[in-house]
């Protein structure tokens, strides 16, 4: 077997010589010298290498081919092949070699490379969604830091200049309030107490996940038309104790599901010192699997650089909400926000204020709402951690009192804490587990509609 080894390193050597005399890379010696000339595998590996950085690739394919007559399943000589095939425009060639790089692989470094050149085939053929799941496979693979900066780089370039992105999102969400229930469920009126058996919180778990799919127009050298489509779906699970509380619930009048499409127009300043965006979008609601409400949305959006490591941004939303279940709880709402994000060498701090007016027929819709929120998120994990910081403030005050003209209108206050960790060095393919846990408590003039809730959220998230 050592023999024949020798042989095949041989006989490689001699077809490697021969293809660089014939490219002109070096010139032909004397017929004495030829015979005793030795080229070992890995200076042949060097020169392919070489030649290709230079621009000559038809050389770089000569050299791989005469080294896989001696070692057939060589697979730095197959990626070699790949990219010289690649760049001489034969990219069905390409894809092949690059197959057969990932069959004969044996380390994660060949996975690696095999990797890399079959997302390089892919992207050059013109299927960028598939070599970005390539790109996340070596990166997943990758044997060194390093490496893996290299297919990350790679990834977001082929998004960056891919039309099209689609973005997946999946979460699980235990909750011990999960109807959002009252604290109590008895509530004085009148001077009556009155008492819903039914009106208790009920434990479980939530879960769901949503699919957005945006294809990108180009319309100038800094502006874009964005055509969009969405869904999600969300459902629950009552646990044990809830059931044993109220045996009639059921799980399937709480679930959730949401389609829509959106068209969208965004323009970014020169150096990039603004971005302006408008999007109207139009979406139909589901509610324990009954039609529940279409909504046409108008979104107007403007964010730009204020300073040495400050930004800010406006936005104007409006919404006209068509409800099935109940007409009269149709609605027309009118949304302004302002937000100031600082950024610090450790982390960024927002600041979003909003105030929206919402008009309807229905004495428990029609209301003004002002919102704040304060978020903080550090720049580079802590211990292989990237924590968030959220909390937010709410208050609702309603046109009329759900009990009728005669008594004081309906006022809320909502309090919210929550806290997200992102594990990025825990990713699988370039998604990483995100947990979170917030807490709100909503207190308001009229018993009935105060309530509390803890919530555990566990998603995914794309970490580049």
């Amino acid at each position: 077997m050592g023999a024949f080894r020798r042989l095949m390193r041989r006989f490689a050597a001699i077809s490697l010589l021969a293809a660089m005399i014939a490219s002109g890379l070096i010139g032909a010696p004397p017929q004495a010298a030829f015979a005793e000339t030795r080229l070992s595998i890995e200076e042949a590996r060097d020169v392919a290498g070489r030649l290709l950085q230079m621009g000559r690739p038809r050389e770089a394919l000569m050299l791989a081919e005469g080294l896989l007559k001696g070692l057939p399943n060589d697979v730095p000589a197959l990626v070699l092949k790949s990219r010289a095939l690649r760049d001489l425009g034969r990219f069905k060639e390409a894809d092949q070699a690059a197959a057969a790089a990932r069959a004969a692989a044996g380390s994660d470094k060949d996975r690696f490379f095999a990797a890399l050149v079959t997302a390089q085939a892919k992207a050059s053929g013109g299927k960028n969604g598939i070599a970005q799941y390539w790109l996340r496979y070596a990166a997943q693979v990758a044997p060194d830091d390093g490496l893996r900066a290299v297919a990350v780089r790679d990834f977001r370039f082929v998004r960056r200049t891919t039309p099209w992105r689609l973005k997946l999102s999946f979460f699980g969400e235990p909750s011990d309030n999960i109807n959002g229930a009252p604290k109590t469920n008895e509530f004085t009126f009148a001077g009556l107490t009155f008492e819903n058996p039914a009106a208790v919180p009920f434990s479980g778990l939530r879960f769901g996940g949503d699919v957005n799919f945006t294809y990108r127009i180009p319309t100038g050298e800094r502006s874009r038309v964005n055509l969009g489509a969405f869904a999600g779906i969300e459902r629950v699970r009552f646990s044990k104790a809830a059931r044993e509380k109220v045996p009639t619930i059921k799980d399937a009048d709480y679930s959730r599901d949401r389609l829509g499409l959106s068209l969208g127009y965004e323009r970014i300043g020169d150096q990039q010192q603004w971005l302006a965006k408008s999007e109207l979008s139009v979406a139909r609601f589901w509610t324990g699997g009954q039609l529940s409400s279409d909504a046409v949305r108008l979104d107007l959006t403007y964010q730009r650089r204020l300073g040495e490591g400050w930004e800010g941004g406006l936005r104007f939303g409006f919404v006209d909400e068509t409800r099935y279940d109940l007409v009269s709880r149709s609605s027309q709402s009118t949304e302004l926000g302002l937000n100031v994000t600082r950024r610090f060498g450790h982390g960024a701090l927002t600041l979003d204020l909003e105030t929206a007016e919402t008009d309807s027929e229905s004495r428990l819709v029609a209301r003004e709402t002002d919102r704040a929120a304060l978020r903080y998120q550090l720049g580079k994990p802590v211990m292989g951690m990237l924590p968030r910081l959220s909390l937010t403030y709410e208050e609702v005050r309603y046109d009329l009192s759900p009990f009728g003209f005669w008594v004081d209108p309906r006022r809320d206050e909502e309090w919210g804490v929550s806290v997200d960790v992102l594990l990025p060095k825990m990713d699988y393919f370039g998604f990483a587990p995100e947990i979170g846990v917030s807490f709100r408590d909503r207190s308001s003039n009229y018993s009935l509609y105060e309530t509390q809730s803890t919530d555990l959220r566990v998603g995914l998230r794309s970490v580049f």
